[in-house]
């Protein structure tokens, strides 16, 4: 057991030290301090199991140094040791947490009776502290302070409180790792001792937070904050290049002390966007963004309706070129990331309403794919165009599966259809705009629809009709003009025709 002595007077001082030496040699003194100041700064450097304090001591008294040692997150045993007996300094020490309270002089054979309680308690605080170290894995500390929950949190700060060193410095270094690298953990965290290795690093913590695909680690260093960032760009994260991991992405928070640790989840949070708008390769710092000179990003709308008409179209190829030129919008200027997402989230929102009028079951699908939620997680721009490369393939495969349309001009003259069923609609017309010979479209149109031009634009009106036919103050003539027949007999005749009853009978009916 580590003790440490603060005394004014030099023969009570002496007299101690020599005392507990000769009661066991597992008593160590292993300092002495003559007023309550130097007692702070020896409980610091020094780390005692044990302080015997006196109560009035120049510079600080016993209770205000116990105080300034608690301050500082030491929690060793305290015990006052005085000539006072007033029961108020008693009830002072009390609340300061201090194990016994002693009276000067003390004789030898009632030292050595305390010192047998006091060593049952030091080992039953040392088995404690052994069995929380059991309990909580090294490679969960981290993360259960981070995440802030309870007394498991409390102890694991506790643990690494008991480790570091409070004069260094210290940080938390964050790797975005993705889904994709979850199985590659063990590669990456080898690098990473091999980094503290090199660097000569001993104290630190690392932890997998999975909810957030990151790998994060608590660094005490003497290393300053400029140094700790070139080491890890051009050591670690070159590294890890070399590896096959080409967009693991890192930023690094300067703590002020191990306190800012459980808030620092949400600084991860935010500096972990960046990398969608200074890249990979760059170590995010708050310093480096305070630094940036941030525009105002405004919505492509022009770039959206191109991408909604190739989704009508199904051309696949057009709107995997306007994905790339959407992301290059992005990359025009210095945009906050948060406005970035939302842009992109309400850009697939688009993508997904428009969908949804098309195929009900498409936009359901995507939706519970959670298509928007993974916009929402990236933390890189190559993320961000991945997850819209695989909607607009996904929507371009189902698009096919389900009308069995593979081909360009059909997939055109459907959407021609759609747009203007109202007006004279020509196969000629149609065929002469995508520089086809009509009999061709027609041939291709009948194989991949599975019936002919004029029967399917047929159909189509008819199934617009029957949505008009629901409001009865509409009048008949006025329907056929709505759906392209100039000639309302023209119109009840194929109404007919495709239902079985007039138009009359079918608006009475429905």
């Amino acid at each position: 057991m580590r003790i440490l002595i603060v005394e004014d007077e030099f023969n009570s001082r002496e007299g101690l030290g020599n005392l507990l030496g000769k009661i066991s040699p597992q008593y160590i003194v292993c300092g002495k301090a003559s007023d309550g100041e130097q007692g702070v700064i020896l409980a610091k450097e020094l780390k005692p199991d044990l302080i015997f304090v006196d109560i009035e001591m120049p510079k600080l008294n016993g209770l205000q140094m116990i105080g300034k040692i608690k301050e500082t997150g030491e929690e060793p045993f305290f015990v006052i040791l005085t000539g006072y007996s007033e029961f108020k300094y008693a009830q002072n020490s009390i609340k300061l947490g201090v194990a016994e309270y002693l009276l000067k002089p003390i004789t030898h054979s009632d030292l050595k009776d305390f010192m047998i309680e006091m060593n049952i308690k030091f080992n039953l605080k040392k088995q404690k502290d052994e069995m929380l170290r059991k309990d909580i894995p090294k490679e969960e500390m981290l993360k259960e302070i981070m995440l802030n929950k309870g007394k498991t949190s409390e102890d694991a700060y506790k643990i690494i409180e008991d480790s570091i060193k409070n004069e260094d410095n210290m940080y938390i270094v964050n790797f975005y790792l993705r889904e994709k690298y979850g199985d590659k953990s063990e590669l990456i965290i080898k690098e990473i001792y091999s980094f503290m290795e090199y660097y000569k690093i001993k104290i630190f913590y690392y932890s997998i937070i999975k909810d957030y695909n990151y790998l994060t680690i608590f660094i005490n260093t003497t290393t300053s904050f400029l140094d700790i960032i070139k080491m890890l760009k051009y050591n670690l994260l070159f590294s890890l290049r070399k590896n096959m991991f080409p967009d693991i992405t890192v930023s690094v928070i300067n703590l002020k002390g191990l306190g800012e640790v459980k808030n620092s989840l949400n600084r991860l949070k935010n500096l972990s966007r960046w990398p969608i708008v200074l890249g990979n390769d760059e170590i995010i710092h708050e310093e480096l963004i305070l630094k940036l000179k941030i525009s105002k990003c405004n919505y492509p709308r022009e770039i959206e309706n191109e991408a909604l008409l190739s989704i009508k179209n199904n051309d696949y190829t057009k709107l995997t070129y306007i994905n790339t030129k959407f992301i290059l919008y992005l990359k025009t200027n210095i945009y906050n990331p948060v406005e970035i997402i939302e842009i992109c989230g309400n850009y697939v929102f688009s993508m997904l309403t428009f969908l949804k009028g098309c195929n009900n079951n498409f936009y359901n699908e995507f939706n519970n794919e959670g298509i928007l939620d993974h916009i929402r997680n990236s933390c890189t721009l190559d993320e961000l165009k991945e997850n819209l490369d695989n909607l607009i393939y996904k929507a371009h495969k189902r698009c096919d599966a389900d009308c069995g349309m593979n081909s360009l001009p059909v997939r055109k003259t459907v959407n021609y259809i759609m747009q203007y069923y109202k007006d004279k609609v020509s196969l000629e017309e149609i065929a002469s705009s995508m520089n086809i010979t009509h009999e061709y479209l027609s041939r291709l149109f009948t194989k991949e629809i599975g019936k002919s031009f004029s029967d399917y634009l047929k159909g189509y009106r008819v199934d617009q009709a029957k949505k008009l036919l629901t409001n009865d103050k509409v009048k008949i003539y006025e329907i056929a003009e709505k759906v392209g027949y100039s000639d309302p007999k023209y119109f009840c005749k194929v109404f007919k025709e495709a239902t079985g009853m007039s138009p009359k009978e079918y608006m009475k009916f429905y």
